[in-house]
């Protein structure tokens, strides 16, 4: 969720502190997998958490900062106690690095699909195929809103785009990139959840029509 007005002059020399000011891809654009990176096959959604890192401006003040509220399907509500429930507010800059449990493979169309709640905040994507990385750009702050409800959307991405062929570790990055500390408890963009597409899952739950 964000907040667009002018910032007072004290906020903005926190800017520096606070994160990097555009996203800065990985040097090369081929990976090289670990051992068995590859050997058990992925889950539809991410499992697990392997690393994640939010500005301290941020921290202090977001009500969402729990990285485990990103694994499993979509489920952001505005329900929560505070207002909302089910995703983790990344801050100026912040991410998250999940793990899918196995290596999906490129295919003809989107690969990924990362879900948003609340607004539409631009997000950055990379993956690996080693928790250590390197990580590979796939794009870069890109608008992620396509609505599912009032509180869900998504955006979807191709590995082919940043010319990674497989890929099990996905770390979602702000891409709003908006100074902390602003105004609102749930800076910068808001993870819910990142899907494999090309991964069935006997569930329906965040699946469109």
């Amino acid at each position: 969720m964000s907040r667009r007005h002018l910032l007072p002059l004290a906020p903005l020399l926190l800017f520096g502190a606070c994160g990097p000011t555009s996203p800065s891809p990985s040097p090369s654009p081929t990976i090289s997998p670990t051992p068995n990176a590859c050997a058990t096959a992925p889950s539809a959604y991410a499992k697990a958490v392997v690393d994640w890192w939010v500005p301290a401006c941020s921290l202090a003040q977001n009500a969402y900062n729990d990285p485990t509220k990103a694994l499993g399907p979509p489920d952001a509500t505005d329900a929560g106690p505070l207002g909302y429930t089910g995703f983790i507010s990344l801050g100026f800059g912040g991410h998250v690095t999940l793990d899918l449990g196995g290596c999906i493979s490129d295919r003809p169309g989107p690969d990924l699909r990362i879900y948003q709640a609340v607004s539409n905040e631009p997000v950055s994507v990379y993956v690996s195929l080693s928790p250590e990385g390197p990580f590979t750009l796939v794009e870069a702050r890109k608008e992620c809103g396509e609505r599912i409800d009032r509180v869900k959307g998504y955006c979807d991405f191709d590995l082919a785009s940043g010319g990674a062929t497989q890929a099990r570790y996905v770390r979602v990055e702000d891409g709003e990139l908006f100074p902390c500390p602003g105004d609102t408890t749930s800076e910068g963009a808001d993870l819910d959840a990142v899907q494999a597409l090309g991964v069935s899952t006997s569930s329906t739950a965040g699946q469109l029509p």
